[in-house]
Order: C-alpha cells, then structure tokens, then sequence
C-alpha cells in the first residue's frame, strides 16, 4: 500500500498499517471493538469544540511557559489534533489494548475524548496533563458535558507530572504540547513505559524544527541513526495530516 495515499484512506486502515509496522508484535488486538458508536453526549462535545476550533483564543502577558506558542507574544489558541489523526489515536488505543494512557497538552480535551473513548474497550483510563488554566477549565467543562468517566485531568507542568508519576506503567502516549520540550519529555517518558507501548507525536510536518532533539533520539532524522536511543523504533506518517511520529518502546 503506497503511505502517500494515506490522506484518501479509511482511518481503520491507517492504523492497521502501524500497527502492521511496528517492531514489536502486539499481545492483543481488540478489532471488533474499532469504530464503535459515540454515545450522543460524546459527539455533541466533539462538535462544540470542532466549532470554537479557530474562534478560540487567549492573548496573555506570561511569558513563564510558551503554552504551545510557536512565537514569543504570539495569541494562543486552541491547536487541537485535526478530526483523523483523532480517529487514529483512539483506534491506536483499542487495537494496543492500551490501559493507561497518558496525554501531554490537553488543550480544550478534543483528543482525550476520542482517547477515552478507545480506551473503554480496553476497561483503560487517560490522564491527561494541561497547564493553561483557561484550557484546563474548558476542557474539563467538556470532559462533564461527555458523560465519559475515564480521563484525569491534571492541571500542572508536565515535567513535574512526570517527575512524581504515580499511576502505574504507561502503555501509550500522545504528545501535543509545548515542541521544544518533547525531548525531555521523552527522556522522562521512556522508563516510565511498558515494554511494546507507544510514544505519538502531532506536528513533525509544520514543526519538526522545534522538536529536533526529540526526533533525533527517536528516528535519527537530523543525525546519523547510531545517536538514536536505541530502547525505541519508529514509524513516521508525513503524509497524515500534520504528521505523526509514532515509536514503539522495544526494550529497557
């Protein structure tokens, strides 16, 4: 199958072709349970915020975090992972048998929901990690609206989080957040992980340049790959939407 069509293909068949390409076997697979129906509430919150989508935004004076900004002084918004590559998380979840699923950058919760939804096949739960008040407080007004019960939202920088994690091996991650932390993070990350568990990464086609040091430790993508981190393999997906980086813990 040529990946350079993956923009006119099914998501279930996008995501049968990770996991198909992973370099670790998978020890369950919960296909009948790919795309099942959203219940009313869930879908009505999913469209609320694909509404205030690019209405959104927060200009503000603190300059202690980039909250995802690109720019200094640049106007926040929401920057919610695009409708398909939602849909490929949360098949992702259900095909891995994902349990505990964590999320970096919460944002007004639109990829948590899809998250949550997949993890209810697995009897999984996400936690997902905000620092922005504003969104946090969006995003766990729509978390209510949902009617899902599976998603912790922890208002905190993300390092902290990871610093004092207490919540159990880590069996999928989705990372949306501030780009130019993403190697930390995934230093932090890695031993916190189950063994097959994976890492994916949003925005390495728009911005891959202030995630360098990450995609040279997972992919070797600036560097020889004899610098990448060799406990991890990856699959990247340029042609699906902004593109993701998705790596496969393979060994301690």
């Amino acid at each position: 199958m040529d990946i350079n069509e993956l923009e006119k293909i099914d998501t279930t068949v996008i995501s049968d072709l990770i996991v198909s390409r992973l370099p670790l076997p998978l020890q369950t697979s919960q296909k009948e349970n790919l795309l099942s129906p959203k219940p009313q509430a869930l879908q009505d919150v999913i469209a609320d915020i694909e509404k205030i989508e690019h209405e959104w935004k927060l200009d503000t004076a603190d300059e202690g975090h980039t909250y995802g900004r690109k720019h200094a002084g640049e106007t926040i918004q929401l920057w919610s992972v695009p409708p398909k590559s939602a849909q490929v998380l949360e098949n992702l979840v259900v095909l891995t048998g994902a349990k505990t699923i964590l999320e970096i950058g919460t944002s007004a919760g639109y990829a948590a929901l899809f998250l949550a939804h997949g993890a209810k096949a697995n009897g999984g739960h996400v936690y997902t990690i905000e620092l922005l008040k504003e969104k946090a407080d969006l995003a766990r007004g729509n978390f209510d609206k949902s009617g899902l019960d599976n998603i912790t939202l922890i208002e905190d920088e993300a390092s902290k989080v990871l610093s004092a994690w207490d919540n159990g091996k880590i069996d999928f991650v989705f990372l949306d957040a501030d780009k130019e932390n993403y190697g930390k993070y995934f230093d932090q990350l890695v031993p916190l992980m189950n063994i097959s568990g994976l890492i994916v990464a949003d925005n390495v086609n728009d911005y891959g340049h202030m995630m360098e040091d990450y995609l040279q430790k997972v992919s070797g993508t600036h560097l020889p790959k004899t610098r990448t981190d060799h406990r991890v393999k990856s699959y990247y997906l340029a042609m699906l939407e902004n593109g993701l980086m998705v790596t496969q813990k393979i060994s301690e």
